[in-house]
C-alpha cells in the first residue's frame, strides 16, 4: 500500500464524514435559534441560545474550510476518490421554440 493509497483512503474517509458533520452543525445552529426564540423572556436561556448559535456557525465554518482544504490537497496531489459520486447532471442548453 503506497503513500498515495494512504492519502486516497484518508481523503475518502474525510469526504464521507464532513457532510454528516455539516448536517450536525446545521442542526446545532437551529437548536440554538429555537432556544433563543422560544425563551424570549428568560435572559439566561436567550444567552445560552445565542452561544449555541455562535458555536454552530464557528463549527460550520471550520468544517467547510476543512472540506475545501481536503479538496485542494486532492487536486494538488492528483487523487481521484473525491469524484466518486460521478459527473453532475446537465440540462439541455437549447430553448424549444
Amino acid at each position: 500500500m503506497g503513500l498515495l493509497n494512504v492519502f486516497d483512503f484518508f481523503i475518502s474517509v474525510v469526504a464521507a464524514i464532513i457532510p454528516i458533520l455539516i448536517g450536525i452543525g446545521v442542526v446545532v445552529f437551529f437548536w440554538g435559534l429555537v432556544k433563543f426564540i422560544a425563551h424570549g423572556g428568560d435572559e439566561k436561556a436567550r444567552e445560552e441560545g445565542k452561544n449555541v448559535m455562535i458555536w454552530g456557525m464557528v463549527a460550520l465554518f471550520v468544517m467547510v474550510a476543512l472540506w475545501a482544504i481536503v479538496g485542494y490537497l486532492q487536486e494538488s496531489i492528483g487523487l481521484t476518490s473525491w469524484s466518486s459520486l460521478g459527473d453532475l447532471p446537465e440540462l439541455p442548453t437549447t430553448i424549444p421554440t
